[in-house]
């Protein structure tokens, strides 16, 4: 299956296979192709053909259906008449709504966390930020967007919901490759680490509103940048600007 032209820094094909690994194999193949997908292994809109996928991860069809099914309910691929599955593209206005939703939520999650600061999660929200300065100049795009999430999902926990939580887990898998193409971009990544600390800061304050009013005001400049990358065909647009952080 051939792959985009411009390949992003991300997964290659021995990484696909997963025949012979004991765990559950719908969720192992699930999450191999997963990674394909929010790394750019697998462009938007392009095609799934079975029979390769089956020869890159090792499997049988009906195992790839049962992983294929899991994330088209994910709505990371979606079914197309005569073409069968192909990977979710979305639109710039879809991309609004989607960090639209983000910023309620996130916002909301971290208001949250600064008004319970409950020691344990301070812990792992500092721990993920060390490991995001740790890889700030040296970690692979990939490195980056595991850090990354790591930390969002430090400040969900925190909050105290699982079901916020898992919402915004659910939300952070349909934008992942857009925080993924924005994280090959190191001069705004500096500008993203700093406002995430900040962010920290707040919340290990306890100040409500001032955390409130920072992550809204981080996601909304992430937002027209991601907004930005889905118009340039999932690519960096113009660099010039390097005013605004990445869209992580």
């Amino acid at each position: 299956m051939d792959g985009p032209d411009d390949q992003l820094d991300g997964m290659n094909d021995d990484s696909m296979l997963v025949a012979g690994q004991a765990v559950s194999l719908r969720s192992l193949v699930a999450d191999r192709l997963r990674l394909a997908i929010i790394t750019g292994r697998f462009r938007p809109g392009q095609q799934l053909r079975e029979r390769e996928l089956c020869e890159l991860t090792g499997v049988s069809r009906p195992s790839l259906r049962e992983a294929l099914r899991a994330l088209e309910a994910e709505g990371l691929i979606s079914t197309m008449p005569h073409r069968g599955p192909v990977v979710a593209a979305l639109t710039p206005d879809e991309v609004d709504h989607l960090y639209a939703l983000r910023r309620v939520l996130e916002s909301f999650a971290a208001r949250e966390f600064a008004r319970l600061r409950r020691p344990d999660d301070i812990a792992a929200l500092k721990a993920t930020m060390k490991r995001l300065d740790d890889l700030r100049d040296s970690g692979t795009p990939l490195d980056l967007l595991e850090a990354g999430s790591a930390y969002y999902r430090a400040v969900a926990s925190g909050s105290g919901n699982p079901y916020l939580a898992q919402n915004l887990q659910a939300l952070h898998n349909r934008i992942a490759l857009i925080r993924f193409i924005s994280l090959h971009e190191r001069n705004r990544n500096r500008l993203t680490f700093a406002a995430l600390r900040t962010m920290m800061k707040a919340i290990i304050a306890g100040d409500e509103a001032l955390t409130e009013q920072l992550w809204t005001e981080h996601l909304a400049a992430i937002g027209t940048r991601a907004r930005g990358i889905v118009e340039a065909g999932y690519r960096l647009p113009g660099t010039g600007d390097r005013s605004t952080p990445s869209a992580a």
